[in-house]
């Protein structure tokens, strides 16, 4: 066997691990519960490895997790099989009511008028609801005493939108991000609630609005630090917060930031960051119907708007009515008023009124709109193209639908597809050319074991590590990576189990990791009986899983 390498000598195999959780809804929330839960039951030197994570660094549906994992974890007679059970009958199907219960406080003014400091939107409805469940209940303040676990850091990522950075919700380190930087929201940050954290986590851009901080997160506004904080040139409109997959879907670069600010006191030695974020992409298609040829948009709006105006028959209506009442009175249609006569006279005249004035405010809409699209056009547009663009009212409609079309459905590609996944590589590349980390990373993805094929090749698999992954592993695994990125679970997610699925996916794919981490390490040199004993238990389970994927789901 070959000596390690010497700069490598300093090197302890699970001397203190990091753990990073992807977003990506409920598929990120169940697959890290399945990561933690082997981790708890796989011992290394006479102590499950969970034992030994020092850091958690998490990123929306994968926060669900962190938070509660973390808050559990900080009382000093935690229990993982307790946490395990209450969370995991927390989110059965039959259980999980996080969706409807947001939407009735949405829907309930009563709700609003107790938390008056929170605005009436969806995301704040979740914040709420989550605050009420017991595995999220409690503030920011659980995290302020570190020496009493072995869980040193935590930090629950976002995305501001004033620079366009992560916001990080971490007990150490710089509370937000450098140009946020303030003395003020470092004294207000164990306030936040745990349920507020989750919200800004886990909210994804179209399907919710962002929270603003502060104004969102502290119900008590009339202390001396929270109006001072408000003062603050960047905190007096409030901070947009959402999502922190944005910047990060992976949550790798704060926990770099952590590795190295732990350097020279508790440096880990293993970086474990589990991901459901996925390769794939549905290629964006083109707008290829066949353009109809009508009028153009100039003709097309003309009409349209030649409705949103005082015609002359509104008039002729109301005169209608007037004079028919007018003659009546005069006998004109006999000798006697009749008043049917009357009664039609005043239906005419109330329809003419009415449609003037309905006609009267169109018009005055429509002159105010037309003035309001020109002054756009000509302050946005720049000006050697103010012509041009004016002249798109010339073009015909079905020309400018494709247009519209083409340029939403690919700028909603860009946002949705390539912009994650190219920052999903600038992370990984951090990650893999960060000096110092070799040998002390692990990447484990829900899909990793799934059997399909890729555009980049077949998934690689370990040809020392037996059995191969069996017929219902792989199943497992397919089902647990085809979930949909939600909140919540439907007909078809009870029907295939997945719940269930993902947590077993998270477990195998964490044993089969560590084992081909393990044979990697002493491959290498780094050789030892308690490595020599964590191969033999990792292959005994991967036999396990393999026969069973569902050995250990169940609470």
């Amino acid at each position: 066997m070959s000596e390690p390498k010497q700069n490598e000598s300093n090197f302890i195999p699970f001397d203190g691990i990091g753990l990073c959780f992807s977003g990506g809804g409920y598929r990120a929330t169940f697959f890290a519960l399945g990561v933690i839960s082997y981790l708890n039951r796989i011992e290394y030197e006479g102590n499950p490895l969970l034992n030994r994570a020092r850091a958690v660094s998490s990123v929306s549906g994968g926060t669900l997790l962190a938070v509660a994992y973390s808050k559990a974890a900080q009382s000093p007679d935690f229990n993982f099989h307790s946490f395990y059970r209450d969370f995991y009958h927390q989110f059965t199907p039959e259980n999980d009511t996080l969706l409807g219960d947001a939407v009735d406080k949405l829907e309930n003014q009563n709700v609003w008028k107790k938390f008056p400091h929170k605005k009436q939107s969806i995301i704040n409805a979740f914040a709420l609801t989550y605050s009420e469940m017991d595995i999220f209940k409690g503030a920011f303040d659980n995290y302020r005493n570190e020496s009493d676990t072995e869980l040193k850091d935590v930090c629950f990522n976002s995305t501001e939108f004033s620079f366009g950075l992560p916001f990080r919700f971490q007990n150490n380190g710089v509370f937000g991000n450098s140009p946020l930087k303030s003395a003020n929201s470092e004294d207000l940050k164990h306030e936040v609630q745990l349920g507020d954290i989750v919200a800004s986590s886990s909210c994804f851009p179209l399907g919710f609005e962002p929270l603003i901080f502060p104004d969102d997160y502290f119900a008590n506004q009339n202390t001396d630090t929270y109006k001072a904080l408000k003062k603050e040139e960047y905190f007096k409109e409030g901070i947009g917060v959402m999502d922190g997959g944005i910047a990060d879907n992976q949550g790798i670069e704060s926990m770099i930031n952590i590795t190295k600010r732990r350097a020279n006191k508790d440096r880990f030695n293993l970086i474990m960051v589990n991901d459901v974020a996925s390769y794939k992409m549905v290629p964006w298609v083109p707008f290829n119907s066949p353009i109809e040829r009508r009028k153009s948009l100039k003709t097309t709006l003309r009409n349209v708007l030649g409705y949103l105006k005082i015609k002359w028959w509104y008039v002729a209506l109301a005169v209608l009515g007037v004079l028919m009442m007018f003659l009546n009175t005069q006998n004109v249609f006999g000798k006697a008023d009749y008043p049917w006569v009357f009664m039609v006279g005043g239906i005419l005249l109330g329809m003419g009124t009415v449609l003037m004035v309905i006609g009267g405010i169109l018009s005055s809409i429509r002159r105010n709109t037309e003035t309001w699209l020109k002054d756009l056009i000509r302050s946005k547009a720049p000006e050697v193209l103010l012509n041009d663009v004016i002249s798109f009212q010339n073009l015909e409609v079905g020309l400018l639908q494709r247009m519209l079309t083409e340029r939403l459905t690919s700028g909603a590609k860009m946002i949705n597809d390539v912009f994650l996944k190219q920052i999903r590589r600038l992370n990984y590349n951090m990650l893999y050319n960060e000096e110092g980390l070799e040998d002390k990373r692990i990447t484990s993805t829900v899909y990793q074991l799934n059997g399909e094929e890729t555009p980049y090749g077949n998934n690689s698999f370990n040809k020392d590590i037996e059995p191969t992954p069996s017929t219902s592993l792989k199943k497992t695994a397919l089902i647990a990576s085809q979930t949909p990125t939600t909140l919540w679970w439907d007909e078809e997610d009870v029907k295939v189990n997945r719940m269930d699925c993902l947590i077993a996916c998270g477990q195998f794919t964490t044993c089969y990791n560590l084992l081909d981490y393990v044979l990697g390490l002493r491959a290498k040199g780094h050789d030892s009986e308690a490595l020599k004993a964590l191969e033999m238990a990792l292959s005994e389970d991967w036999k396990q899983l393999n026969n069973n994927p569902m050995t250990w789901v169940k609470p």
